[in-house]
């Protein structure tokens, strides 16, 4: 038997090793024939877009799902209102199906054959109903009841009201009146979110939900936070282990610990009012209050007069404010601080600076206290707390 092997293949190690790589060798007549079989980790779309009116379509990674921006794997020509996509060595995790960012809908991707078509179309984004694919039946369920429990018809109607307003004052008393049914939205689709992930621990679902929902939420300001989280995914089961969404999970975990509270806040460099170079290491031997902010956005500046409180309140002591915005217009950015009144040290970052990622924002305002080692002291500081955090450390 083996001499016949090493005829076929040379040598019996050759032997082994075909068939690690998923060729089988059946027996037949005394001889050995071998055959390829189809791949068992292939996924292979076939889809039809309705009444969609595109040439093209492209299936990518997701990088921001709120944009629909996507890193693009393949693309398919749209004839008569059909398109296919094979992928194979198919990971098991979200994509972007869609025509351009903004414009498509998500899809779980697993090995098999899945039928596509949009089941809603609003705004430019879809929803795509898939069939062949257990993991599109737990996502649509999860769709469905979420819509329910958040009651979206309420939310987009007060969303529509928000964007028609007329002025910041109206925009600001839409937000406070409207603010209780979004929070109480919020709080149901918690529930419903960690319901869900408790019963999908062991499949790529579940971490996908628990990653695209919760994950950016939680607390990383402190350092027993991170190794607390480290120490939480660890139940996931190894289907789920499996996925991308782990070690995209532990790179931010690695960039949450370099901006922990204790951690050396990471240098910012930019130029001020005048354009003269300005970094936040300039700074070093004072309490800084850092300030991310831009002028357009209305909640940072509705912070503007704390942080005239806190600046007042240790006058004459070693502290001061560093504001930072990356606006696009200078002149926009110089007339906010004018018009505002902030008559402190302010830095504009260059051009596509990663100084949002590096200090791991979710949003702004996002205002920090840096203390005179360079340190980072606290964190998410609002209203009051601009003056109440840095007592505790100005004597």
């Amino acid at each position: 038997m083996e001499e016949g092997v090493q005829k076929v293949f040379g040598t019996l190690d050759l032997f082994v090793s075909l068939l690690e790589t998923e060729i089988k060798y059946p027996i037949l007549q005394g001889g050995i024939l071998p055959f390829w079989t189809p791949s068992s980790n292939r996924m292979r779309i076939e889809g039809e877009i309705g009444d969609i009116k595109e040439n093209k379509i492209y299936l990518g990674e997701i990088t921001n799902a709120y944009y629909g921006l996507f890193d693009p794997i393949d693309s398919a020509e749209i004839k008569e209102g059909k398109f296919t996509f094979t992928v194979d060595r198919v990971k098991k995790q979200m994509l972007f199906l869609g025509f351009r960012p903004g414009q498509g809908g998500m899809v779980f991707a697993e090995a098999g054959n899945l039928k596509v078509k949009p089941a809603t179309v609003k705004k430019g984004g879809v929803v795509w109903e898939v069939s062949g694919s257990a993991l599109n039946d737990k996502y649509r369920d999860f769709l469905k009841a979420c819509a329910v429990v958040r009651n979206d018809r309420l939310l987009d109607s007060l969303d529509a009201l928000f964007f028609a307003a007329r002025d910041r004052e109206e925009m600001a008393r839409i937000k406070e009146e409207s603010m209780p049914y979004y929070e109480q939205a919020q709080m149901a689709e918690d529930q419903l979110v960690r319901q869900t992930v408790d019963g999908n621990m062991e499949n790529p679902f579940g971490i996908y939900l628990y990653y695209s929902k919760l994950f950016g939420r939680k607390d990383f300001s402190t350092k027993e936070n991170i190794g607390a989280e480290r120490e939480y995914q660890k139940n996931f089961g190894p289907e789920a282990q499996q996925t991308p969404y782990i070690a995209l999970m532990n790179a931010q975990l690695d960039r949450y610990a370099g901006c922990a509270i204790g951690a050396v806040a990471p240098e910012i460099t930019g130029r001020d009012t005048l354009g003269n170079p300005i970094k936040l290491s300039d700074f070093r031997g004072k309490y800084v209050i850092v300030d991310f902010w831009d002028s357009y956005c209305h909640w940072c500046r509705e912070e503007t007069p704390w942080l005239r409180k806190a600046l007042e309140a240790f006058k004459g002591k070693n502290f001061t404010i560093l504001g930072v915005s990356d606006d696009r217009k200078k002149e926009l950015w110089l007339a906010a601080i004018k018009e505002d009144h902030s008559n402190w040290d302010h830095l504009l970052l260059p051009p596509k600076t990663d100084i949002f990622t590096t200090y791991c924002i979710k949003g702004i305002p996002h205002i920090i206290l840096v203390g005179p080692d360079g340190k980072i002291l606290a964190k998410e500081m609002r209203h009051e707390e601009l003056t109440d955090v840095p007592a505790n450390f100005i004597k």
